[in-house]
């Protein structure tokens, strides 16, 4: 009982919070480096430091139960819940913008990070901002709104409730970190190493990078690109988004979640722990650490990137034509059965309609066939462009039957994929090879001694799609 009351009473300490963006994962897994690396001293001086979501358990909205002390996440799957705003109160508005919509709090990302001890690994599913769901003692809407009476108006329950109403999946843990916190933490580790296929400009954002290519994304630069939703190519802007916030997340974690990054850690740790928002439960050291370790999965490759199934559509509210989106069914259902049952997932949400593969759901091994040197520049390529390289680099020997040149191979099925990967690595002619034979990769680059990679977009890789 005593742990319940001080679960209270923390509660009732921390009131203060502000609003969030999708860097929280990245937050997190900052912290907990920091804290895998300093003393235990050092450890709960930060520990103090992290302001705390003001958790009411008697609210309505509540499903953060008091049972997350009793049973940790170390011992079953947990389900965290990562919110974000698209309030720019926080940020400058010479760099931002300022409109009448400043002040107004919505989720404008949401994603589902669930872990299973059983299977050392995580899924990561995003809800697009435009579902129309039933928002518990509300009514119809989209799944963004719930979020509209902010931090201190419990923001995060009401969403943690509409999310359980609409997947029988029970939030654990809720994180976020404020738009301005995304920035500082990303600066303090030294920026993001971040390749594009193609110049990108998006007014609204703040974003512009004038021509493709590799280069290390600030955080100014980061935040845009993963708020931007006005870039060419993008048929549908928010599912577009999703993907790039995915990519983005898994090139982010690539830099994070390596030994070199140590050398930062003092500047990561004052920069995460001023700007990290956590339940009051997740303060917990087991529960950090456990996190992390499933937070390596996400660059490691043991992890699902995985979006709510849905299709674009639009309807009057209140006499206005809006744009939303609906869930598929069955496949909405089928995922979330699978996820709360631990089966395997298959295909369903693993792309979006009329939006490109995210590179981050494509695994690509590269192939060094005495290339000296030049496939671990193709590697490094690939993994700053956001792709899945869990395979590594593997000995060209190991294909049968042998391939002497240097090529793009796909598996049955991934076609689109291998497009993708063209964009970043261009100047290689694609194949389609037997399944199996790239084992468990989507694309396979093999790279000879003679083969001169080309900057990513150059006019010999794939065109952006056509809507």
């Amino acid at each position: 009982m005593s742990d319940r009351n001080d679960l209270q009473q923390g509660r009732e300490r921390h009131p203060h919070v502000r609003h969030a963006f999708l860097a929280a994962t990245a937050s997190v897994s900052s912290l907990v480096l920091v804290v895998s690396a300093l003393s235990m001293a050092t450890y709960f001086w930060a520990r103090e430091k992290i302001d705390v979501i003001p958790i009411d358990a008697r609210s309505p909205g509540s499903t953060l139960a008091p049972d997350i002390l009793d049973d940790p996440c170390t011992t079953r799957p947990c389900n965290y819940l990562l919110l974000g705003s698209d309030s720019r109160a926080e940020l400058p508005p010479e760099e931002y913008g300022v409109d009448e919509q400043v002040g107004v709090y919505r989720s404008d990302t949401i994603i589902v990070v669930r872990t299973d001890p059983r299977e050392g690994r995580a899924v990561i599913l995003h809800f697009p901002r435009d579902l129309w769901v039933e928002i518990p003692g509300r009514g119809p809407g989209r799944i963004n709104t719930a979020f509209g009476d902010g931090v201190e108006g419990g923001g995060p329950q009401l969403v943690a409730r509409t999310i359980r109403d609409l997947t029988g999946l029970q939030i654990n843990h809720v994180l976020y970190v404020d738009l301005e916190g995304f920035r500082g933490v990303i600066d303090a580790i030294g920026g993001i190493p971040m390749c594009v296929d193609r110049p990108l400009y998006d007014q609204l954002a703040g974003l512009d990078i004038p021509k493709a290519g590799c280069d290390t994304f600030d955080g100014r630069t980061a935040l845009a690109y993963v708020r931007a939703r006005h870039l060419p190519g993008d048929c549908i802007p928010d599912f577009a988004r999703i993907a790039r916030q995915q990519q983005f997340l898994r090139a982010l974690l690539a830099k994070i979640l390596t030994p070199g990054q140590l050398v930062h850690l003092p500047s990561t740790l004052e920069a995460v722990v001023e700007n990290i928002r956590v339940d009051p439960g997740l303060r917990d050291l087991a529960e950090l650490l456990y996190l992390s370790e499933q937070l390596k999965g996400i660059s490691t490759g043991d992890a699902d990137f995985r979006v709510v199934p849905t299709v674009p559509d639009s309807l009057y509210v209140d006499g206005v034509f809006t744009s939303i989106v609906r869930m598929v069914q069955p496949d909405a259902r089928a995922l979330f059965r699978n996820l709360r049952q631990g089966r395997a997932l298959g295909e369903l949400g693993r792309e979006q309609p009329s939006t490109p593969p995210s590179p981050a759901n494509i695994r690509v091994a590269v192939y060094d066939d005495a290339s000296n040197g030049t496939a671990n520049r193709v590697f490094s390529v690939v993994e700053r462009s956001g792709f899945d390289v869990s395979p590594g680099i593997l000995d060209a020997d190991a294909l049968a039957p042998a391939v002497e040149e240097a090529i793009l191979l796909f598996r049955p099925g991934a076609e689109d994929m291998a497009r993708v990967v063209q964009g970043f690595v261009p100047n290689l002619e694609m194949r389609e090879v037997p399944d199996g034979f790239l084992g468990e990769a989507d694309v396979g680059l093999v790279i000879t001694p003679t083969f001169q990679p080309e900057r990513p977009g150059a006019e010999s890789g794939a065109s952006p799609p056509a809507c």
